[in-house]
C-alpha cells in the first residue's frame, strides 16, 4: 500500500469470523472474543477452512497469553472463573508492542521486515498449503487440487492464510524452513467446555493459556528480559538461517519463549494493493487487495524447542520430536501418547497444555482436541481433526494399564490381520505389493467404542482392572478382526480352485485370535492375558 501508517492492526480489525452459540456468523476482533457471553456467546471460529480454524486458535492462545499475562495459576484462575469483558481485554491488547500490523512500509506480523523486492512475486495461492507447488503447476500434474482457483483475498483471509503458513509451515525446498515443529505438527488442546456449541469459546483458549511462571519455566533463566523482537520476531531483521552469511540455527537460548506463537519460520512479504475486491475465500468485500507475496528462503531454523500444543516423543536418534497427523487421522491407537506421560525417561510426553490442565486445571472428565496436517514431505495430504476423551490426573493411574495393554493388543492383531488377507488372496503373501494398511485402520477404527467405553466405565469405577476386563476387550478386537477379513477375502468372490487359501487363512487368524500358536501367544502377551496352552488347555479347532 502507498500509505505509511497502519492501517490493518489484527488487535484490533474485524478479521476474525466467530460462530455464536445462536448460529450467527459475526466478524470481529480479537477481544470480542466474551462478547455476549451471557446470552449468546461466541463458541466457536468460522474460518473458511479449518487448517485456519487450527493456526488462529493457536494466536488467540499465544496472544492472550501474553497480553494477560497472568503471574500465577491464582491469577489464571481468576480470568477463568469470571471471562474479562471486551473492553479489558482491548486494554490489555492496546498495552502490547505496536507488532501487529499487517500492512504498512513498517514492520509486519508474521513477515520479513524486508519488503523482498529483489525475488519475484508468487500468486497468493500458493500461501495455502494444499495449493499446487510450483513444479505441480509448471509439468501439468494438479489433477486433484487445480491451480488458479484463489486470486484474490481479502486482507482478514491473508492473515489467516499467513498465520497458518508460518504455524504449520511444510518443507518448501532449499532453505525454506519449516514450521518450529516441523513440517504440519499435530497440535492437542484440553477442551473443557461440556457444550462446545453452548459454552464460550474463550473457555478453550483460556485452558491452554499459560501464566508467565510457565513460559519462564520453559525459558530456563527466568531473570532474563528479553527485547519485544525477541517475542514477535518480524519487529527486527530475520535471524537468518543462512550459512554462507554466517546464520544458523535459532536454539530457545536465543529467543524468547513467547516466540512459540509467533514463530518466523518463512521469509514472506505479502502483496497488499489498494482497491476494493471480493475475497476468494470468503466472499467479503474488503478496501484492499492481496494478490501475491515475496517469499525468500533461510528465515529462522528453530531447533531444541519443545512447543506447549505439541506432544512429543522420543527418537533412539534424534531425541525428542514433535508428533504429526498421520494417514488414517487420529484416534485411540494414538490416545496413549497425546495424553499420558510416558513412565520411561525417554517416552512420549504429551502437550504442556494438556498435561498442565490434566494435572493441576481439570475438575472431572474432560476432552483432548487433536488437529494438524497429514503431510508427504512439502505435500499436505490432508489435515486430520478429532476428539478423544480425557481425564485429569486422579482418574488415569486406573486406566494406564489397561490403555497399555488394550493397544499392544490392537497393534498385534493388526499385524496378524494384514497377514491373513495376503495369505488368502496371494500365493506368496510374503511378496505382496500395495498398501494393506487400511485393514489396520479399520481394526483401530471398529475398536474405539469399544476401546472407549471400557476406559469410561473404568474412570467411573464401574469396572475394576484385571484379566476379566482385557478378556472382555479381547473379544472386541477378534469380532472386529474377522469382521474385516471377511469383507476383505468374502468366499463367494473367490474361484473355487482357489477357495483353500481363504478358508486356511481365515482358520489360521481364528487360531492366533484366540491365543494358539507362537502368533496368538505373542497377542495374548501383549494383552497381558494367559494363552490357553500355557493354561493347560487343550488345543481346539475354534471357528
Amino acid at each position: 500500500m502507498g500509505a505509511t501508517d497502519v492501517s490493518y492492526d489484527l488487535r484490533f480489525e474485524p478479521w476474525i469470523p466467530f460462530l455464536r452459540a445462536s448460529g450467527a456468523k459475526d466478524w470481529l476482533p480479537p477481544y470480542a472474543i466474551t462478547d455476549r457471553i451471557g446470552d449468546d456467546p461466541i463458541v466457536a471460529l468460522a474460518c473458511p477452512r479449518s487448517d485456519f480454524n487450527g493456526a488462529v486458535t493457536e494466536f488467540l492462545i499465544g496472544l492472550l497469553s501474553v497480553a494477560l499475562a497472568p503471574e500465577s495459576e491464582a491469577e489464571w484462575a481468576v480470568l477463568w472463573r469470571d471471562a474479562p469483558p471486551p473492553a479489558v481485554l482491548r486494554t490489555a491488547l492496546a498495552a502490547l508492542p505496536a507488532a501487529f500490523a499487517l500492512d504498512g512500509d513498517g514492520p509486519r506480523a508474521f513477515q520479513d521486515l524486508d519488503p523482498l523486492l529483489d525475488v519475484d512475486e508468487t500468486p497468493i495461492e500458493s500461501l495455502l498449503l494444499n495449493a499446487p507447488g510450483v513444479q505441480s503447476a509448471a509439468h501439468n500434474t494438479d489433477l486433484f487440487v487445480k491451480r488458479e482457483r484463489i486470486q484474490v483475498l481479502g486482507r482478514p483471509a491473508a492473515a489467516m492464510a499467513l498465520i497458518t503458513m508460518q504455524t504449520f509451515a511444510p518443507a518448501g525446498g532449499q532453505g525454506h524452513r519449516t514450521s518450529m515443529r516441523g513440517g504440519g505438527p499435530l497440535t492437542t488442546l484440553a477442551e473443557p467446555r461440556a457444550e462446545p456449541r453452548a459454552e464460550s469459546l474463550w473457555r478453550l483458549i483460556w485452558a491452554n493459556a499459560e501464566t508467565v511462571a510457565q513460559l519462564n519455566k520453559r525459558d530456563g533463566d527466568s531473570t532474563r528480559g528479553w527485547a519485544t523482537h525477541d517475542q514477535f520476531p518480524w519487529l527486527s531483521e530475520t535471524r537468518s538461517s543462512n550459512p554462507k552469511e554466517r546464520g544458523g540455527p535459532t536454539y530457545p537460548a536465543d529467543a524468547s519463549p513467547v516466540q512459540a506463537y509467533f514463530g518466523l519460520p518463512r521469509r514472506i512479504r505479502l502483496q497488499i494493493e489498494d482497491g476494493r475486491c471480493t475475497c476468494a475465500l470468503t466472499g467479503r468485500e474488503d478496501h484492499a487487495r492481496v494478490t501475491g507475496f515475496r517469499m525468500k528462503n533461510y528465515g529462522v531454523q528453530y531447533l531444541g524447542w519443545v512447543h506447549p500444543l505439541t506432544p512429543y516423543y522420543h527418537d533412539n536418534n534424534a531425541g525428542l520430536l514433535p508428533r504429526h497427523g498421520q494417514p488414517g487421522g487420529v484416534g485411540w491407537r494414538d490416545w496413549q501418547g497425546l495424553l499420558f506421560d510416558s513412565p520411561a525417561a525417554d517416552g512420549s510426553r504429551p502437550a504442556q497444555a494438556v498435561a498442565r490442565f490434566r494435572a493441576q486445571r481439570a475438575d472431572g472428565p474432560f476432552r483432548l482436541i487433536a488437529a494438524g496436517y497429514d503431510m508427504d514431505n512439502m505435500k499436505a495430504r490432508y489435515w486430520v481433526q478429532a476428539e478423544l476423551p480425557a481425564f485429569p490426573d486422579e482418574t488415569l493411574e486406573r486406566i494406564r494399564l489397561f490403555a497399555g495393554n488394550a493397544t499392544d493388543g490392537a497393534d498385534q492383531a493388526g499385524r496378524l490381520l494384514v497377514q491373513a488377507v495376503k495369505s488368502a488372496l496371494l500365493e506368496r503373501p510374503n511378496d505382496a505389493p500395495g498398501d494393506y494398511r487400511h485393514l489396520r485402520h479399520s481394526l483401530w477404527a471398529d475398536t474405539q467404542a469399544a476401546f472407549f467405553g471400557i476406559v469410561g466405565e473404568l474412570a467411573q469405577l464401574c469396572c475394576a482392572e484385571g484379566p476379566e476386563l482385557r478378556e472382555r476387550f479381547r473379544q472386541h478386537i477378534r469380532g472386529a478382526a474377522l469382521s474385516i477379513f471377511d469383507r476383505a477375502c468374502p468366499l463367494e468372490a473367490v474361484a473355487s480352485a482357489h477357495m483353500r487359501r481363504p478358508i486356511a487363512a481365515r482358520h489360521s487368524l481364528v487360531l492366533a485370535l484366540e491365543g494358539y500358536g507362537k502368533a496368538g501367544r505373542t497377542f495374548f502377551k501383549a494383552l497381558d492375558l494367559s494363552a490357553p496352552e500355557a493354561r493347560g488347555t487343550r488345543k481346539g479347532q475354534p471357528t
